[in-house]
């Protein structure tokens, strides 16, 4: 178990994502150590990587319900790519789901969220998972523009390839990936003349209420001067889409206090929203029990299939 230092500003230091788990994972570290045997003798696995809870999750969730196009190209950078799950049966009304993952915006690789992309593919839904780049080879903006980029770049893949008019998508995030797309979905400005619009967000325990003066965040927000531009909860208008918002209530890395913040801020100016609390799980299981094996009652993939129905 890796220890995180709490900084006293509602959002820990981050040591690791998706390759540690939280303090409310026992079953989790259970259910990995019966299958590490197996996992050990794949080929595509050094023994190092099958130890990776993230890898374990993916080398276990079914192949199935979906189509991968692996590696489509938004620009010129090799961090400039992602993937798109098409699934094998749309839903009746079909929606592309535009995916990002946190990482302090640090870290992350688009492959290790393949059992997001799975468990929204097989429920009927597009899935688009973007790589970006990363602090300290870049600061805000760059990285929201990354994935505005790939919107666009999105937008025309399906346009060109199947023949997909994406008007529409919805914003899904965990983490900081939360808060990048809560910062597009609450500031009308990044999509301008982008012809993407919004339907409606699914943030997963997000910094909604950046505290810029955390030394983890400082740097990735060098340069900024004004702190409500960067913080969601600032800049919540009228024309915000209707949301879900998603945090474990054991969550000791971003504290439950930034989506009660942005619950506030979207009750005040109107907007349609559901808060999803997920009892007794932490930072890294409110993600990771959309997997398909850790959701054998489909209990978490609902919470977002349901919200997507009602829109």
């Amino acid at each position: 178990m890796i220890a995180f230092a709490t900084l006293g500003f509602g959002y820990e230091a981050p040591r690791t994502n998706m390759h540690s788990m939280d303090s409310c994972s026992i079953q989790y570290l259970v259910f990995y150590l019966r299958r590490l045997p197996l996992l050990l003798t794949l080929p595509f696995l050094t023994a190092c990587e099958a130890f990776k809870p993230v890898n374990i999750l993916n080398a276990i969730v079914p192949a199935s319900g979906y189509t991968l196009e692996e590696g489509v190209a938004y620009g010129v950078g090799e961090r400039q790519k992602m993937d798109i799950y098409f699934p094998d049966t749309p839903a009746t009304v079909p929606r592309t789901i535009v995916f990002v993952y946190g990482g302090a915006w640090r870290e992350g690789n688009r492959s290790e969220y393949e059992f997001v992309g799975q468990a929204l593919a097989e429920a009927g839904h597009t899935v688009v998972i973007p790589d970006y780049r990363l602090y300290p080879s870049v600061v805000f903006p760059d990285f929201v523009e990354d994935v505005v980029d790939a919107m666009v770049g999105a937008k025309a893949f399906l346009e060109k390839h199947g023949g997909n008019d994406l008007a529409e998508v919805v914003l899904m995030g965990h983490s900081s990936g939360a808060h990048t797309v809560a910062m597009i979905a609450s500031d009308t400005r990044w999509l301008e003349g982008s012809g993407v619009t919004p339907s409606a967000l699914v943030a997963i325990s997000g910094p909604y209420d950046l505290p810029l003066e955390n030394p983890e965040v400082a740097p990735v927000f060098k340069g900024v001067k004004d702190t409500d531009s960067v913080r969601p909860v600032a800049r919540v208008t009228a024309v915000h889409p209707p949301a879900l918002l998603i945090h474990g209530d054991e969550d000791e890395r971003v504290l439950p206090f930034h989506t009660r913040n942005y619950a506030a801020a979207l009750a005040e100016a109107g907007i349609s929203f559901e808060v999803q609390w997920l009892e007794g799980a932490g930072h890294v299981s409110a993600i990771a029990g959309l997997a398909a094996p850790l959701d054998s009652d489909d209990r978490n993939r609902r919470r977002i299939t349901m919200f997507l129905d009602g829109l």
